[in-house]
């Protein structure tokens, strides 16, 4: 979930959430191009100064991801001959579960017998890179490889490509024995929901971190050419590849309506929620068959980006009986949304007459118009044009109470202001439409 602005600065966020969640580093490479990374907050700690690692024109992009396709990247290239590793530095971590995120594509990687390592971690003062994550060429194909500090991974299945951007995430989790930590790789990870299973764990009984420090990237000793970008790391899966972490979602019904709340633990490029409803509606063919839609009530706009809890609601107070489902659309700034969990309801308010706003509005053919009866009741919808003269009418019979929708085709028609008009015995309301060609 990209952001659609370009950054002024960096922003290296280091903020603690009531939850005991940290962000500990944001790195989406906004600096000038060509630059060297040492220049720009990174520390070199082995050949520095040989084949600089420098920033990268252009951004990967990964849907939902929330450092996808910001700013500019850097290009970290392993030859047979040495080349400049460099860190940068976190606030230093002894326990729990440390996750490093980033979005990486190979343009070239090595067939070498155990591949080669690209990045990890290194503790405040070391500089030999652990938790390791390695890349090695099958024909066209790669595969990605984790190792804690041993130079032999275990290796995925060779059904990545090169050229192709990945999600990659390395959770590294203390343990209290020594040599006992386990380190867990993931490939383009679910981000809908909670921690999926990673793709690989790997348990070697190579010497433990003290702690964890640095993040590094290393340019080895294999020929492999990686672009890297939105380097992310945390101490909670939901501040390292998650956008918006939603804790809850409920419905209540109440005398006049449906009151929805919703909590986020955090949210990350948050551009708001949608909020839809399911109800039955009949719909006006010759069959008069029922079916049940989706559709949009309201709107609710996000915190943007908060690593605190926050609460919303929102009210539907609307004339739908019966059984109602609720879902959030959660949008993110970039465009890119997931769906949460559906909930429903029964409504048992008294029914009463309505006419909706036909939607699409403006429209080109056709749109569509809902209309609620509180009973039983004779119905007329007629259409009108600008001169009030009658252009077609699309219901006049007896029909149920209930909700309903009927199609509007104006194919046949000029552009410009239409009316429509709900007349029953109890009820009559007319609403404007435009037809835009």
């Amino acid at each position: 979930m990209k952001k659609l602005y370009l950054p002024i600065i960096l922003l290296f966020t280091i903020s603690q959430i009531s939850l005991g969640q940290t962000l500990l580093l944001e790195e989406n490479f906004d600096y000038t191009v060509g630059t060297n990374l040492t220049a720009n907050g990174w520390a070199g700690f082995s050949s520095t100064g040989n084949r600089p690692i420098q920033v990268t024109s252009g951004s990967l992009s990964f849907p939902s991801y929330p450092s996808s396709g910001i700013s500019n990247s850097t290009t970290i290239i392993g030859t047979s001959t040495s080349g400049e590793d460099i860190k940068q530095i976190i606030t230093e971590q002894n326990s729990g579960s440390i996750y490093i995120s980033f979005l990486v594509n190979f343009s070239a990687a090595t067939t070498a017998v155990d591949g080669d390592y690209f990045i990890g971690y290194l503790t405040s003062t070391g500089t030999t890179i652990k938790g390791r994550i390695f890349v090695k060429r099958s024909g066209s194909n790669i595969a990605f490889g984790v190792s804690k500090g041993s130079t032999t991974p275990n290796l995925t299945d060779y059904i990545y490509l090169l050229n192709t951007t990945y999600l990659i995430v390395l959770k590294y989790t203390f343990n209290t024995l020594s040599s006992d930590d386990v380190i867990s790789l993931f490939v383009n990870p679910s981000l809908s929901g909670t921690e999926p299973s990673p793709t690989l764990t790997n348990l070697d009984i190579s010497t433990d971190l003290a702690n964890i420090g640095a993040v590094a990237l290393r340019q080895g000793s294999k020929a492999y050419t990686a672009q890297i970008d939105g380097i992310r790391v945390s101490d909670a899966w939901s501040l390292a590849p998650l956008p918006v972490e939603l804790t809850s979602f409920t419905a209540t019904t109440i005398t006049k309506g449906t009151m929805l709340n919703w909590s986020t633990a955090t949210e990350v490029n948050n551009y708001g929620f949608e909020v839809e409803r399911k109800s039955s509606f009949t719909l006006q063919n010759e069959s008069g068959d029922s079916f049940y839609k989706w559709e949009k009530i309201g709107f609710v706009e996000g915190h943007g980006n908060s690593n605190s809890p926050n609460d919303y609601s929102f009210f539907d107070n609307s004339s739908v009986v019966g059984e109602v489902s609720y879902r959030l659309k959660q949008i993110d700034t970039d465009g890119g949304f997931e769906y949460s969990d559906v909930v429903t309801v029964t409504s048992n308010k008294l029914a009463k007459y309505e006419l909706h706003q036909n939607y699409p509005n403006p429209f080109n053919p056709s749109t569509l118009i809902n209309y609620s009866l509180a009973k039983d009741s004779r119905v007329s919808i007629i259409i009108y044009n600008v001169l009030g003269q009658k252009v077609t009418e699309l219901v006049n019979k007896k029909q149920s109470a209930g909700n309903y929708e009927i199609k509007f085709d104006a194919s046949n028609l000029t552009s410009g202001l239409y009316f429509y008009r709900l007349e029953t015995p109890n009820y009559s309301k007319t609403m404007k439409m435009i037809l835009l060609r």
